[in-house]
């Protein structure tokens, strides 16, 4: 079954920044699509429900961002 998971990245630079963390999630295992909006800095991951958010949370943060869970 799939669980979306949203963040908010508040500073990102540039396109080319969400791009970056938009192709390192898409190589997290378990993760099935990912959308990111440039201008509103959100994130929305669709992964399989036994994912860690851990991990997807440790994927944003390798590419240099701080995320923060947007609850429902």
């Amino acid at each position: 079954m799939t669980q979306t998971t949203q963040y908010r990245v508040l500073d990102f630079d540039c396109p080319t920044c969400a791009s970056n963390v938009e192709k390192a999630l898409e190589g997290t295992e378990g993760v099935e699509d990912v959308e990111v909006h440039f201008t509103t800095g959100r994130i929305e991951v669709h992964h399989e429900e036994d994912t860690e958010t851990d991990t997807l949370k440790t994927a944003i943060q390798n590419q240099g961002y701080t995320p923060e869970a947007v609850r429902g």
